[in-house]
């Protein structure tokens, strides 16, 4: 899961996704697959929700949407715009469409 830009550049770009997983997580493995295949395109960054704390905290909105993962938040300018819990490429492809 490398990543050519950390979570607060991603955050700050015009549009951008991070994407919350957990090591255990046979869905977050299957996105992982998913996206190596059809990448986004928009920037992006994977992050495990152990790690998430300065995320987390900066918004809160994750806090209480991790408990299905994979979870994405979709940023825009440093504005939060909206999670997607249970991540699959067709929903976050949905979401980018509605930002």
């Amino acid at each position: 899961m490398a990543d050519d830009m950390g979570w607060p550049e991603v955050v700050d770009a015009e549009v951008g996704v991070v994407i919350i997983t957990a090591t255990d997580c046979l869905h977050c493995i299957e996105l992982q697959a998913a996206l190596t295949e059809q990448p986004l395109n928009v920037p992006s960054h994977w992050i495990d929700k152990d790690e998430g704390g300065e995320l987390f905290h900066r918004f809160p909105i994750f806090a209480a949407a991790i408990d299905v993962l994979p979870c994405v938040g979709i940023f825009a300018g440093g504005e939060a715009k909206t999670v997607v819990r249970a991540a699959t490429p067709e929903r976050i492809a949905e979401a980018l469409d509605r930002v």
